[in-house]
């Protein structure tokens, strides 16, 4: 969790905090990340392994490179596709690339409600599934193969709770502040006409 404080700290306004964060489950990556690591990165060492010349180093060291990179982008791409659960609402980040990725934001505001799926064996055994967050707009948030979904949408509702909390506590000093100063105004207007506090009560 700190380093996933750090890593999405840019994407937070001024004055939120990062509560949660929902990432998909190795379950949807690992077969991308085994194919790339197999032919991309273990193929060319083995190769190399069998034909250590002078030639076959640049091909195959050329060939595990480009396989190392594209292993590196695969990671990335699982790690950053996440829900970012704030004291705020909840932050869709969606990672296709380094020079391509959108963000998407619900407010607590706008937030209706949540609702997790959990279809066939590995799904419930791997504890992950479809989780969906849904808004009044219409445009829900959805991640496929979101890990531990159930806890996704306790930590969602608990902290919008808080917020809800906070809010009408904000709202009602607010109100009281506004109350306040029309009395003081009323007040001291009457005094101005001179009449006394018991006329005024």
């Amino acid at each position: 969790m700190i380093l996933d404080r750090i890593i999405f700290a840019s994407h937070l306004q001024e004055g939120e905090k990062l509560v949660y964060v929902v990432h998909s489950h190795w379950f949807a990556a690992y077969k991308p990340v085994c194919k790339v690591g197999f032919f991309g990165m273990l193929v060319p060492a083995l190769f190399f392994a069998m034909f250590p010349t002078q030639i076959s180093l640049w091909i195959f060291g050329a060939w595990f490179g480009l396989g190392f990179l594209r292993f590196i982008r695969e990671v990335m791409d699982w790690y950053f596709d996440v829900l970012l659960v704030t004291n705020q609402g909840v932050i869709d980040l969606d990672w296709r690339g380094i020079f391509d990725k959108s963000s998407s934001r619900i407010d607590f505001d706008t937030l209706v409600g949540t609702a997790f799926e959990k279809r066939g064996f590995w799904s419930n055994l791997l504890n992950f599934g479809t989780f969906t967050i849904q808004n009044y707009g219409g445009d829900n948030l959805k991640l496929p193969v979101a890990a531990r979904p159930q806890r996704a949408e306790n930590e969602i509702i608990e902290t919008k709770e808080k917020y809800t909390r906070n809010r009408g506590l904000e709202d009602e000093k607010i109100l009281k502040e506004i109350l306040s100063g029309m009395v003081k105004r009323h007040v001291n207007g009457k005094r101005e006409k001179g009449e006394g506090l018991a006329d005024i009560i």
